[in-house]
């Protein structure tokens, strides 16, 4: 009997998927789910990509399909983009599909239809599936582009990233100025400074 549950977990044990599961070192840690830097910054991994990942060591990653992925001391990846299907977290906020999060508490919410449309995101920008990049600057913010108010049942995302609490369920704009606006629920929104 002892025979039979021996063997049983050594079956087991050799369909299961082995790797060993990531590396803490002086620039930051390395696991099957990204990178983390000890200045903040990561790399996150597509599922594809984590699914891929045979080894991961201190100089690299080793995948089933593909060359290996070569690191540096600061633990960037040598020779490959730095682009991300899933987002990007860097020391001055993060961005995902649903939008962009500051260090500094301001939010720019992406509707559904530019969360749907992104194809990659790197340090510097956007890449869409149908229309033109959108560049970011160095705190996150977009360039070159319209920004629009995120408007919900209970609450609004302004252009400029503040966030407004509906006193009484979908509120609307209804007078609009060059130094701020009244919501129907009475409330008063004054716009930052140009």
């Amino acid at each position: 009997m002892k025979f039979l549950v021996v063997a049983a977990a050594v079956v087991a044990c050799a369909g299961a998927r082995s790797i060993n599961s990531g590396w803490v070192l002086p620039a930051g840690n390395i696991g099957t789910s990204g990178i983390l830097r000890k200045d903040g910054s990561t790399n996150l991994f597509g599922h594809d990509f984590a699914h891929s990942i045979i080894s991961i060591g201190p100089a690299g990653i080793i995948l089933k399909d593909g060359p290996p992925i070569q690191l540096d001391a600061d633990l960037n990846m040598v020779g490959r983009s730095k682009r991300s299907t899933v987002g990007f977290v860097n020391n001055v906020g993060s961005i995902g599909r649903s939008g962009i999060v500051r260090k500094d508490g301001t939010i720019e919410q992406f509707d559904s239809a530019l969360a749907h449309d992104i194809a990659y995101f790197g340090p510097t920008g956007i890449i869409l599936k149908n229309g033109p990049p959108i560049h970011l600057n160095e705190n996150l913010n977009t360039m070159g582009r319209t920004k629009r108010h995120t408007v919900g049942p209970s609450g609004m995302i302004t252009s400029w990233g503040q966030g407004i609490q509906f006193k009484e369920p979908f509120a609307t704009i209804i007078l609009d100025g060059p130094s701020g606006f009244q919501l129907s629920d009475g409330t008063l929104v004054q716009k930052p400074a140009q």
